[in-house]
């Protein structure tokens, strides 16, 4: 063994000092709880072993004491920032959580707990998977129906749906045997086949039957006496037509009533218990869920849908709206249309069909999206048909009214449209309208706006509808004014309208300016009265000015 010297004492003392230190600074590791105790701690150990081996062995004291060094200095640095850090109180808080927490886990569920909480969660998973699936309504309905029957251990089942339009609620899913607990239809022969069949497409109303009756009144109802309830009705003597114990089970979204679901089992077996029962009211809280999921996206998806068809719409419709006014000999004309985000509904049109023909039109069709653009397309063909034609302005209309009302057409929408014929030959004025699209005439020599339209039934409702003419010849400086009913019952913040009466007030400031000059005083004028108030409908403007 090799003699070590006096002079070693004090770089292997510096070591022993550094050592202990090092040990104490990782006990404050692990007594604070900063930080796992690194596999570096265990390297150093081992470095430190292995050192003082070599050194009995070689008595290289220089190697010993470099290697030892350089390892603790790469040592020192992090234990001091772990030791004296901040403590990870995410890690401490899970740590206390846990250990403040009873320690429950699955397995001390029952079974039957466990497989409804399964159940459950497929409902869940259903729902989210009927989104890409074009029968996954059905297919969610279906399964909700089988669960409902296999937990409770029904002979059948079945799940309506109320329709709120027609005030009834209808069967959507059927599984098993389940006798009609309602008067079926005396013509209905009492076979099995034909009453199943019957019965899967059957719908009944909100009341005087206990399908409508526990969805009206949105409660459950376990029935196992059915022969002591009124609501059940014996159709008999047939075996199959046996009524047996009944579960009634409402779907809500919230406090409505969305749907049925309705449990049996026949006569031959025992009537259902109060924990089955139990088992059927959280199943139908599930069911409820899953369906509450599915409808939520599915009226998400349907307002998608309906903006991005009103975008579309909205867009063709731009596409036919004359961009700029074409010059017309011996009138000023002025426009402007200010559409409402997904609205549909305004249109005008200058056609100049022939020498003796200028057409102005302006039409406001009901309602949005592309059925209405499909009416303003149809319209505005037509017209641009017909006004080439000598046919008078009320007959142009009337053939019209005749294109749109044709049997063919099942699309429920119609329009109100001016259509105002000029003969710059003659200077003459022929117009008719279809609905309540007005038409007035600002008189510039007597300062005053009189009505020259009268209110009739609409385009596209009446086939046999006839539209009459009106003729007049204006005078120079005299204006033409054609609007749609958007413009005057825009209302401001404070709900008031903008009104005739104020439309009447700056025309009359402004009937000396250019068509085009007085659209534009309007136009300020809405803008000014509106303030930041959006618009809830469509606003279109028209203005002829006689020169």
């Amino acid at each position: 063994m090799s003699h070590i010297s006096t002079v070693m004492y004090v770089p292997l003392l510096t070591i022993a000092v550094i050592a202990v230190f090092l040990a104490v600074v990782l006990a404050i590791i692990k007594v604070r709880n900063t930080a796992k105790v690194s596999f570096i701690s265990f390297l150093a150990l081992a470095v430190l072993a292995f050192s003082c081996v070599n050194l009995i062995i070689t008595s290289n004291l220089l190697y010993f004491t470099t290697a030892l060094l350089l390892a603790l200095a790469l040592l020192i640095p992090y234990c001091l920032m772990l030791a004296f850090g901040k403590p990870k109180e995410k890690v401490l808080a899970v740590q206390q959580v846990q250990q403040a927490a009873p320690k429950t886990v699955v397995e001390d569920l029952a079974p039957s707990e466990i497989k409804m909480l399964e159940t459950g969660m497929n409902f869940i998973q259903t729902a989210g998977d009927s989104f890409s699936q074009e029968d996954g309504f059905q297919n969610l309905l279906d399964t909700i129906n089988k669960a409902a029957c296999t937990v409770t251990s029904a002979d059948g089942g079945i799940v309506l749906v109320v329709d709120d339009f027609e005030d009834v609620i209808a069967v959507k899913s059927f599984n098993g045997e389940f006798p009609p607990p309602y008067k079926l239809p005396e013509d209905l022969p009492h076979k099995p086949l034909r009453v199943q069949t019957s019965f899967k497409f059957a719908q009944f109303a909100l009341r005087d039957n206990i399908f409508g009756e526990v969805a009206s009144a949105g409660k459950a109802e376990l029935i196992t006496s059915p022969k002591d309830d009124k609501r059940i009705y014996q159709n008999g003597p047939e075996e199959f037509l046996a009524c047996g114990s009944y579960i009634f089970l409402p779907l809500k979204q919230g406090d409505v009533v969305i749907g049925l679901l309705a449990l049996s089992r026949n006569p031959s077996s025992q009537p259902f218990t109060e924990t089955e029962y139990g088992w059927a009211l959280t199943l139908s809280d599930f069911a409820s869920t899953a369906l509450k999921t599915r409808y939520r996206f599915q009226e998400y998806n349907d307002r998608q849908e309906l903006t991005k068809e009103s975008d579309i719409a909205t867009d063709l419709q731009k596409q036919l709206i004359e961009k700029k006014l074409p010059p017309v000999a011996g009138l000023s004309v002025g426009s402007f249309i200010d559409q409402t985000a997904g609205v549909c509904s305004d249109y005008y049109d200058v056609i100049q069909a022939r020498k003796d023909r200028i057409s102005f039109v302006l039409m406001d069709v009901a309602g949005k999206g592309m059925n209405s653009l499909l009416i303003m397309v149809m319209i505005r063909a037509m017209l641009r048909l017909i006004t080439n034609t000598t046919q008078s302005a009320g007959t142009i209309l009337s053939w019209a009214n005749r294109g749109i009302c044709s049997e063919g057409n099942s699309i429920d929408h119609f329009a109100s449209v001016a259509l105002v014929n000029y003969d710059p030959v003659h200077k003459k004025f022929q117009m008719a309208t279809g609905g309540s699209t007005p038409v007035y005439r600002f008189n510039a020599q007597a300062g005053t706006m009189e009505k020259l339209s009268v209110d009739s039934a609409p385009v596209g409702v009446e086939k046999t509808t006839a539209y009459k003419d009106f003729e007049f010849t204006g005078s120079s400086g005299d204006s033409i004014i054609v609007f749609s009913d958007g413009l005057i019952e825009a209302l401001n913040s404070q709900g008031k309208q903008y009104s005739l009466s104020r439309l009447e007030s700056v025309i009359k400031a402004n009937y000396k300016l250019s068509g085009k000059d007085i659209v534009a005083r309007v136009k300020d004028d809405i803008k000014k009265f509106l303030g930041t108030e959006k618009l809830h409908d469509d606003q279109t403007l028209l203005v002829i000015k006689i020169q």
